[in-house]
């Protein structure tokens, strides 16, 4: 069973944010949204950077956001050099690196594997990054990447990939998601009550986020685009005891969007569902099967 235990250091800012909340909302707003696109510092195990050197290391130029050309490097890692090529997209505060048992079984079916550090993470760019940016920046890395065999994304990896799917004018054939995280707008509520920052400050920070990267919260969620999502084939793979990720939640979209295949484990949460030999046969099944 998974917990979801935070840092001391997290509850000590969500007390201060909580206080804060009712008597300064727009301070309190603008703290959160801060808090909320610093990514947590990554320690690479010993393992993962062993496999780092197995990787062929490049750097992508692409702009910062659809609406600021500043440009921000992009730091992509491939393994295997012909076959179908699949993308790899980590979640946040993650890394390539933790798909290394899938990436070592696709390699060794023929398939050329890609991926990036996400901005503010390992080797790319920025300190501060947040949905919006991911969005754009994946659709510059498929327009550079040219044709996709298939996506691969975790948790917020997931949600970036098949948001960029539904609202950018790109397509991939096989599109797979692994603990995805539904909805931007529920996670900010939940993150909300979690911290107990009073419910004035949700609006301010829907406002502060239309001002700061031209787009609404609400239009951040997975719900907004049933049946369309441009891949031809989707499949998703979920555990019943993710605290990040609720099957729950899961459950009740896969019902409204029926042309998903998916796969219910129970174990593994949120993490571990990335090296679940179920999850990682099912994986390598969908990029095998014809499009029909």
């Amino acid at each position: 069973m998974q917990h979801q235990v935070l840092p001391l250091s997290l509850r000590m800012t969500g007390a201060i944010l909580s206080a804060m909340s009712r008597p300064f909302p727009v301070t309190t707003a603008k703290l959160f949204y801060r808090l909320y696109c610093t990514p947590p510092a990554l320690k690479l195990r010993p393992v993962h950077q062993q496999f780092r050197d197995q990787a062929v290391l490049q750097h992508l130029q692409v702009t910062s956001y659809p609406f600021d050309n500043a440009p921000l490097k992009v730091t992509t890692y491939r393994w295997g050099t012909t076959g179908p090529k699949v993308l790899l997209l980590h979640g946040w505060g993650g890394s390539p690196l933790h798909f290394k048992q899938l990436i070592s079984s696709m390699v060794a079916r023929g398939y050329q594997v890609v991926s990036y550090d996400g901005p503010a993470h390992g080797l790319s760019g920025g300190k501060r990054t947040n949905l919006v940016q991911w969005m754009h920046v994946l659709e510059q890395v498929m327009q550079q990447e040219g044709p996709l065999h298939a996506i691969v994304g975790h948790s917020f990896g997931g949600l970036n990939a098949a948001l960029t799917l539904s609202r950018k004018n790109v397509h991939v054939p096989r599109l797979l998601m692994l603990s995805t995280a539904l909805s931007a707008p529920v996670f900010f509520d939940e993150a909300l009550r979690l911290f107990r920052i009073h419910p004035e400050v949700m609006p301010v920070l829907h406002q502060l986020i239309r001002q700061r990267l031209k787009e609404d919260l609400s239009e951040m969620d997975m719900h907004r685009y049933i049946n369309n999502i441009k891949a031809d084939k989707i499949w998703m793979a979920y555990d019943t005891t993710d605290t990040l990720a609720k099957a729950t939640e899961i459950d009740d979209y896969l019902q409204q969007y029926p042309a998903i295949q998916s796969l219910r484990i129970t174990g593994d949460g949120h993490f571990r569902i990335m090296r679940h030999e179920a999850v990682l046969q099912g994986i390598l099944a969908i990029l095998a099967a014809d499009i029909k």
